[in-house]
């Protein structure tokens, strides 16, 4: 996986974070055992959205889509460094 497509994966990821504890009072009606579910289900469509993402960005045409990708999901310089382990 490049350092982009990690950095974009733990961008994502983050967003996911951010937002089920942001509509926690949504789920507060649920059981521990549902909302743990829900979200379960939202890190696994995250994951699965970053990933595709994350295949194009590695794919042939990668170079291309880098910087485009990288601006659009605000992905900076660093946050490529940091993902890769720099």
């Amino acid at each position: 996986m490049s350092p982009i497509a990690l950095a974009l994966h733990n961008h994502f990821d983050e967003v996911c974070r951010n937002e089920l504890v942001r509509l926690r009072k949504k789920t507060a009606a649920l059981n521990p055992a549902d909302r743990e579910q829900v979200d379960a289900i939202s890190a696994e469509v995250t994951r699965a959205i970053a990933a595709s993402v994350g295949a194009a960005v590695d794919g042939p045409h990668g170079a291309d889509l880098g910087d485009i990708v990288s601006r659009l999901f605000a992905i900076t310089p660093a946050q490529t460094q940091n993902a890769h382990g720099v």
